[in-house]
């Protein structure tokens, strides 16, 4: 999905201050750059889900981040309110645009023999992944703002499903404060308003060039047909000759849960399978968790792409490794 940039625009990023002379270009899949100052260590505060900062130590760069959307100065306030949350999905204190889940194209038959009656459209702990994540919605599109949330004397408000209100999110510029562009991810989506997304920048050619790391993997689109199944139905069924685990954990109507440490709580390095009425189900969340997880206990660089389990190192208690987040549902 990566967006075709001339090479005028690799020199014009250049020029603007951003190049970064004599590092070598790298793409990292899991976006984890040596080239950035997130530690992922501690918080979501020093992550890429901390949409304040730019991570990149060059102030034109930061000075272009800020027009790409609005710079809230709170790192929670991008996804959750204390009040006034979005009440047409069930997600914790919701404060972003979502999209309706029968926008999405999802997994069929024909190409996907054995999911027959397991299908299901995306649940909420989907959906507030993919309010970013698909390309289409403002990564600004809050219903509340910090403080007040409107510029003085103002009536609008934002919308909860659907395209973002760009009025609405202009009055964080109108109360004095810079204004953003209110980008999409990616531009090849649909850029909020028509303006491109971050991938205008953020693409494979000014990665190779060591201006700006390569986001395209992380613009999933609408069209989820390439990506691991969501909203599918866990199996109920367990034993020989079945190509799953069963969870240690269900709670009827909540959740069921692998329960490596064997406490009965789900713990944030956990799968887990979310039920939204169809059953525990997977979802972008059963494998992700957005705030990081320590790879091996606190104060720990998070796993990258925040994964739940390593699929690479275990950790001191020999949970991951090779395929570790895969092999965790998988029996094979």
């Amino acid at each position: 999905m990566s967006l075709k940039i001339t090479p005028k625009i690799i020199l014009s990023i250049s020029l603007a201050g951003i190049g970064m002379a004599g590092i070598v270009a790298v793409a990292f899949a899991d976006g984890w750059d040596p080239r950035f100052s997130a530690t992922n260590i501690g918080s979501i505060e020093q992550t890429r889900h901390n949409l304040t900062l730019s991570y990149n130590d060059n102030e034109t760069a930061k000075a272009l981040m800020n027009g790409a959307r609005n710079n809230y100065g709170e790192v929670c306030v991008y996804c959750h309110t204390p009040h006034g949350a979005n009440t047409q999905i069930n997600a914790p204190l919701w404060n972003r645009t979502i999209n309706n889940a029968s926008n999405y194209s999802i997994y069929d038959t024909p190409t996907t023999l054995g999911l027959e009656d397991r299908l299901n459209l995306p649940g909420p702990s989907s959906l507030t992944c993919l309010s970013c994540h698909d390309g289409t919605i403002a990564i600004d599109s809050v219903l509340n703002m910090p403080g007040s949330g409107l510029a003085p004397g103002s009536n609008l408000s934002n919308t909860a499903v659907g395209s973002s209100n760009n009025a609405f999110l202009d009055t964080w510029g109108a109360a004095g404060n810079p204004g953003g562009g209110h980008l999409t991810i990616g531009p090849e989506l649909g850029g909020s308003g028509g303006l491109p997304g971050c991938n205008l920048c953020h693409n494979e050619f000014n990665d190779a060039a060591g201006a700006a790391p390569d986001f395209s993997l992380f613009a999933l689109g609408t069209n989820l047909r390439n990506d691991h199944v969501v909203g599918i139905t866990y199996p109920t069924t367990f034993g020989p000759g079945i190509d799953y685990n069963q969870p240690e954990v269900t709670i009827a109507g909540k959740w069921s849960f692998f329960d490596s440490n064997g406490n009965n709580f789900a713990e944030k390095d956990e799968v887990r399978l979310y039920d939204s009425g169809n059953g525990p189900a997977v979802e972008c969340a059963s494998c992700h968790d957005p705030h990081g997880i320590p790879s091996n206990g606190p104060g720990t660089e998070f796993i990258p792409s925040f994964l739940r389990i390593s699929n690479s190192t275990p950790n001191s208690n020999g949970i991951g490794g090779p395929s570790g987040l895969c092999l965790t549902c998988h029996a094979k």
